[in-house]
């Protein structure tokens, strides 16, 4: 308002009534101008994303790509809501608009012997990796993996991505997922073609999916949820035990009683009874860090802190006081997850003499780690669940238990089924460690393997593939 303005107002309405139209017109305002920088964003990425696809070669292809993913990063440092705005319009034309329209067209063909593999990241995961080959080894199916690089290139290019991913959809005869996605959303797949979730998790202690609606600290709104349903196209999940199907009930929101749960086993848990498979892992490690050999394996694979897109790194774990403690029998290979891009440093005279960054050092999957750690230190990532097939020590490093259920929330008590120590600190863990002969409980790890990954017998990759054939 102009100064005139203002005046007139402060005579016929008052002081407070003039703040109040002051704001609402400040409101108005501001919602034209995000509305407007929103818009042109999202004409700007969609010029550089036809630019990628007319690209002449692969590097061409790299600079436009990472000058799209920097002015994204700058739109979200200094316009975060006017970014937020554009990936909701993005997200909104891209799965409501642009994939039923690609994908009504493809499913009008006849559906081929393709198998697709679909990743939210780049290459294989390791969920995916051992199925995709046992079936390209057979030469039934045609193998198709559909990589859409999420957070590694701008949502502008991921979504895009995404288009190329339903074109193929639209005459595959099974795709298989490791992970949730929202592309299905709005898609009714045809009937000739089965959507098997495999999951990327041998188990859950932390929440997920709708089990964390609404959750100031990690989750989606109930009205994002509601809105972009991504479970609702399933027609199996493969689960890893009869009593973890609840939990998978309480994420999806998908009943039992419709048949989608199948506790045949995980496919990506079959190698833990591969004793050559061990050998071959083994024989890695020590061909790329001889120190290694004639020592006994610890690995630490805690999971992350805070939401997807901030992922932290835990760092209690004080290496230094470890290797005071074990080194003369023991060495550390440590492995964070994934989504963590800073870790915390390992003491420099202590790298890779007895601690090794396996997350640095690509010598070995998340599977070769387990299947050759003598001991496993986690907190609440699934691999404890993993690592029960096993039936070898499990510690859990949880210093900030309740800090972490307050936070994120878990399906199941903790400290009644972990079935091994829960540590508050390191001195805890070498204590462990240095008189695990004697705290050892075999059973106890036994008992929580039979119950809640007892599908895992090193046969489930041949029930999946049966599964898919139905």
């Amino acid at each position: 308002m102009d100064t005139k303005a203002v005046l007139r107002n402060l005579r016929t309405k008052g002081i407070s009534e003039t703040i109040k139209i002051a704001k609402n017109k400040n409101k108005r305002l501001e919602a034209e101008r995000i509305d407007k920088l929103a818009n042109c964003f999202l004409a700007l990425m969609d010029e550089g994303v036809a630019a990628i696809d007319k690209a002449e070669n692969k590097e061409e292809r790299k600079k436009i790509s990472a000058l799209l993913k920097a002015q994204e990063d700058i739109l979200t440092e200094k316009q975060p809501k006017a970014a937020k705005e554009y990936r909701k319009r993005l997200k909104a034309r891209t799965i409501k608009e642009q994939i039923p329209a690609i994908y009504a067209e493809e499913a009008k063909k006849p559906v081929e012997n393709k198998v697709i593999f679909m990743e939210n990241g780049g290459s294989p995961s390791p969920t995916n990796k051992k199925l995709s080959e046992v079936i390209k080894e057979q030469g039934k199916y045609k193998v198709v993996y559909k990589g859409l690089h999420v957070r590694k290139v701008s949502d502008a290019e991921y979504f895009h991505n995404s288009l190329g991913f339903i074109k193929a959809l639209g005459t595959a005869k099974v795709l298989f997922l490791s992970t949730a996605n929202d592309f299905l959303s709005y898609l009714d797949i045809r009937p000739e073609t089965k959507v098997i979730q495999l999951w990327h998790g041998v188990g859950m202690f932390k929440k997920v999916g709708y089990s964390t609606v609404d959750n100031s600290h990690f989750g989606k709104s109930a009205k994002d949820r509601e809105e972009y349903d991504q479970y609702r196209n399933y027609t199996y999940v493969t689960v890893a035990g009869e009593e973890q199907i609840w939990t998978f009930e309480d994420a999806f929101r998908i009943s039992r009683d419709t048949g989608t749960y199948k506790a045949i086993g995980i496919a990506r848990t079959d190698v833990f009874f591969d004793e050559e498979y061990y050998k071959e892992e083994l024989e890695k490690l020590y061909e790329a860090f001889p120190q290694t050999r004639g020592k006994k394996l610890v690995l630490y694979a805690p999971t992350f802190r805070g939401a997807v897109a901030k992922a932290k790194a835990p760092d209690q774990l004080d290496i230094r006081k470890m290797a005071e403690a074990l080194s003369d029998e023991y060495v550390l290979l440590i492995k964070h997850h994934g989504l963590c891009k800073e870790k915390p440093p390992i003491p420099e005279d202590l790298e890779n003499v007895f601690a090794f960054d396996m997350n640095k050092n690509k010598v070995l999957t998340i599977e070769g780690l387990l299947g050759i750690a003598d001991i496993l230190i986690t907190d609440y990532s699934s691999v404890g669940f993993e690592f029960a097939i096993r039936e070898k020590p499990i510690i859990f490093f949880a210093y900030d238990l309740d800090d972490y259920l307050d936070q994120r929330g878990m399906y199941y008590d903790y400290q009644e089924i972990t079935p091994g120590p829960i540590c508050k600190t390191t001195d805890e863990i070498t204590d462990f460690i240095t008189n695990i002969d004697e705290r050892f409980d075999l059973e106890e790890v036994r008992a929580f393997r039979q119950k809640y990954v007892g599908a895992c017998d090193g046969h489930a990759i041949e029930r999946t593939i049966a599964l898919m054939e139905e």
